[in-house]
């Protein structure tokens, strides 16, 4: 291959019989489409990747809709705040439809049982560790969390998503308890 390539480049290819010229430049360029689709190939493959839809980014609540007994929607969710990079994720969450009643900082130390629970009980949701995406589920793994039990070795929270541009849609299908009774669904807006 080199040979028809240096004869080409280097050698008087100009004297060369026609029928010659044809075969060798043919052989040639046959040779360069083969070099540009074994090193393109790869290129193009990796930018097909890059291309693709991803959960890396910012992510806030825009809808949550609960089923079971007391099944609703609210279309105007507390703040929340997703965030997912290549394999870590952090959730900080208020659940409810309300806003959670005003704790000073200074106050804290002096807060009652209930005005601690009021702020910090199940109306917070915060955790922040490993994810993987895979079959349409999404699975977290909690390395640090505001529930001990989240953390627990092996616990872990499942949830069938969906990816649609900017929209981002989570179902709670398991936590670190088991099965999820009445399942939650969220639907995020990307914001970065």
């Amino acid at each position: 291959m080199l040979q028809i390539l240096n004869r080409v480049v280097y050698q008087d290819f100009d004297k060369e019989d026609p029928v010659n010229k044809k075969i060798t430049l043919a052989v040639a360029a046959t040779a360069v489409a083969g070099l540009m689709a074994l090193v393109g190939a790869p290129m193009l493959s990796q930018s097909r990747a890059a291309s693709q839809e991803t959960l890396q980014g910012v992510w806030r609540i825009t809808e949550t809709t609960t089923t079971g007994k007391d099944a609703s929607t609210n279309k105007s969710p507390q703040p929340s705040l997703y965030i997912f990079t290549a394999k870590h994720y952090s959730v900080m969450r208020i659940n409810g439809t309300t806003a959670r009643p005003d704790l000073p900082v200074d106050q804290v130390a002096k807060a009652t049982a209930a005005q601690l629970l009021a702020v910090f009980g199940t109306v917070l949701s915060a955790n922040s560790g490993t994810y993987e995406v895979a079959g349409g589920k999404l699975t977290m793994r909690p390395l640090v969390g505001k529930n001990t039990g989240g953390m627990a070795s092996g616990a872990f929270f499942t949830a069938p998503y969906k990816l649609d541009g900017k929209t981002l849609t989570i179902t709670s299908e398991r936590n670190p308890s088991g099965p999820v009774e009445n399942p939650t669904t969220w639907k995020l807006t990307r914001i970065e």
